[in-house]
């Protein structure tokens, strides 16, 4: 569902922001009047942004209390991640096939934060996640699908907000092994071998939450 727009629409982005750096706890309860005295405004907008909030899969509502934030069944993040490295396997094909000039160059270049001693604090977690978004959004431009990626945008930034679920920190060590793993994915795409890459991203994907810590290995 397209994003709204005015001033739910920037409830939606900070909160999404929030949610996907572990702002909130899982479960905590949000409270629409504390939100509305937060931001000062009215309940509206705020009750359209959790609307869509709720429809994007970052809350639940519960009728006459408030909302809370969601606490995904292991299932339910397996699914996902499923799903996920499917559609992004398709992406990466097509990236490798359809890309121009210098642009795997770009992708290549794309250099993650200089310093992952920690990512407890918010402010490297932002830069993290950035750090991701400029390499998804490089892959996205030269796969060429912009109406695909508009239909999809959100499952990417739905896979953080699952990947700091329960967890206080991201290791150091995990997250340099998934920085690796995404230098491997764009050589094979800048040497045009997107089953490769295909291969290599699904992979990616479908292991990061185990690699976070969210899964247990053997399940």
């Amino acid at each position: 569902m397209p994003d709204p727009t005015g001033k739910a629409g920037q409830i939606v982005a900070l909160m999404e922001q929030r949610l996907t750096l572990g702002y909130y706890e899982p479960g905590e309860m949000l409270s629409f009047n504390k939100l509305a005295e937060e931001f000062g405004i009215s309940r509206q907008p705020v009750s359209a942004a959790i609307s869509h909030l709720r429809a994007s899969g970052y809350v639940e509502v519960i009728p006459h209390v408030g909302c809370r934030v969601v606490v995904p069944s292991a299932r339910e993040i397996e699914d996902f991640f499923v799903i996920s490295s499917k559609i992004e396997s398709a992406v990466v094909s097509m990236a490798a096939e359809r890309y121009e000039g210098r642009e795997a160059e770009l992708l290549l270049s794309i250099a993650a934060p200089a310093d992952l001693s920690s990512l407890a604090e918010q402010h490297q977690r932002k830069a993290y996640v950035s750090y991701i978004d400029r390499y998804h959004d490089q892959i996205w431009l030269m796969a060429r699908a912009p109406l695909l990626e508009g239909k999809i945008s959100g499952v990417r930034r739905l896979s953080n907000f699952y990947l700091w679920q329960g967890i206080p920190t991201l290791a150091p060590s995990a997250a340099n092994q998934l920085i690796l793993e995404r230098t491997a994915i764009a050589q094979a795409i800048a040497k045009r071998d997107g089953a490769l890459a295909a291969q290599l991203v699904e992979a990616h994907i479908r292991n990061k939450p185990r690699l976070a810590g969210i899964l247990s290995k053997t399940t």
